[in-house]
């Protein structure tokens, strides 16, 4: 998904000359009454023909021109508005697409214990007060045990708050990430599971902490059949490795299809924006998608200079999410479980009532963003196009009325009694509103190309 929008298309403005046109309707119809009084057979009495003759007809011809000469000023028009159109489509695409989402159904952290009990509301500056990192315990205390590694350890402590909610799914498929581990933490991540009678439908190790775009996938997918995804990320210390860095766990599980348990709230996580390597032209369409309304907090890590004093510019200019947390400045040197855990984090604070939260992360000098909310966006209204006439209408109805005009023009100064022939009133059917239907629809098609070319869109 291309996350642009066109510059603003500017409304049509060029108003049409309604009370000129009116004037002169007056001035042609009193000339045609005066020139039609002066003609009037004298030995002949005024009748309905009359009114005819010097203003029906006059005004059926006049009409007629004046939708002919108006179809430029009609395709104008049409070619703004198709401006407008093309527009309006690429930014409900947009919008729509940021506001897909799956649902947060439950998350565990592990940190180290001394750092605090409640991570998030320490964080958050609601209980206690939090270390900075110079001052945070930066690893967990696990011993290695003849049943399990740390990394099992670990496992088993941040899936323990879980389990009542793992196990309300059946078809759940676990995704794990260890640092430095391999297929080996598979096999030990199924006995934790077992250990808690837990089933997972399929446990999948990655050899890499995986990024957002993990969260694309499952949205997309989730479109078009149940997803029910149990991510864990373990983020801890070689052997031997100097602590720069918090270590720390994470257990997420998304669905969207979730099981309502009494006094809690789904967090609704939406579309990730991925890939970005322009933050300053990018975020502002992102924010534009109103994905959430009032973001009330930033939560932020991994990201470079040439990233984060951008995003925080666009963030100043749109006068917007005027509370930003560093993951860095609390917890330590970046490292990769950083993502999964500060959405973690920003899930607390969505269901502490903090409001909506914006999550923003850098991998491999790549950013993503993406929202958290405990309400549901709709999506918006398929744009329609707005109702006015078109030059191939104008050429119709100026067709119809120089038809109407000729039969009863013929009609009306035709004394001789003789009806007019069918093919004549056939053929003059088809030429009259068909020449000039065929003359609106052209100019109707030729705007509206110009208008796809100008946009650099292809029909």
């Amino acid at each position: 998904m291309n996350w642009w929008l066109f510059p603003e298309q500017h409304e049509f403005k060029k108003g049409f000359p309604y009370f000129g046109i009116v004037i002169f309707y007056a001035i042609v119809v009193v000339i045609c009454i005066a020139i039609r009084a002066v003609t009037w057979p004298e030995n002949k009495h005024v009748d309905l023909s009359f009114l005819v003759q010097a203003v029906v007809i006059p005004v059926f011809f006049l009409t007629a021109l004046i939708l002919l000469c108006s179809m430029w000023y009609h395709g104008i028009r049409h070619y703004t508005q198709t401006r407008l159109l093309i527009a309006a489509w690429q930014k409900y695409d947009v919008v729509s697409y940021a506001r897909g989402n799956i649902i947060l159904a439950g998350w565990s952290v592990l940190t180290p214990p001394k750092a605090t009990k409640e991570l998030a509301l320490s964080m958050l500056q609601l209980e206690g007060e939090f270390p900075l990192a110079a001052r945070m315990p930066l690893k967990i205390e696990l011993e290695e045990s003849f049943d399990f590694t740390r990394a099992g350890q670990a496992f088993i402590q941040v899936l323990e708050p879980l389990v009542g909610k793992l196990s309300q799914y059946r078809q759940t498929e676990a995704l794990v990430w260890v640092r430095g581990g391999d297929e080996s933490c598979s096999d030990e991540l199924r006995r934790v599971l077992k250990h808690y009678a837990v089933t997972a439908a399929r446990i999948t190790f990655l050899s890499e902490c995986p990024d957002y775009t993990q969260i694309t996938k499952w949205i997309k997918k989730a479109n078009t059949c149940g997803v029910e995804r149990l991510l864990i990320c373990v983020d801890l210390h070689a052997d031997g490795e100097a602590c720069t860095w918090m270590e720390n766990a994470t257990a997420l599980l998304l669905t969207n299809n979730v099981v309502k348990m009494q006094g809690q709230k789904p967090v609704y996580l939406y579309q990730p924006m991925t890939g970005v390597t322009d933050v300053e032209s990018k975020v502002p369409v992102y924010l534009l998608t109103e994905t959430v309304s009032k973001p009330k907090r930033l939560w932020y890590t991994g990201l470079s200079r040439t990233q984060k004093y951008p995003l925080l510019e666009v963030l100043d200019d749109k006068k917007m999410v005027p509370d930003r947390l560093e993951l860095e400045m609390s917890l330590g040197e970046h490292t990769a479980g950083y993502r999964w855990l500060m959405l973690a984090l920003a899930s607390d604070a969505v269901t502490y009532a903090q409001g909506d939260q914006l999550v923003a992360t850098s991998e491999q000098n790549t950013f993503s963003m993406t929202a958290l909310s405990s309400r549901l966006t709709r999506q918006p209204d398929y744009p329609q196009k707005k109702i006015y006439l078109t030059p191939w209408q104008a050429g119709g109805i100026a067709g119809l009325m120089l038809y109407f005009g000729f039969m009863i023009a013929l009609g009306s100064f035709d004394d001789s009694g003789i009806p007019m022939s069918g093919w004549f009133i056939l053929i003059l059917a088809v030429i009259c509103p068909g020449l000039y239907l065929a003359m609106g629809a052209f100019i109707t098609w030729l705007y509206s190309d110009k208008a796809y070319e100008h946009m650099g869109m292809r029909r």
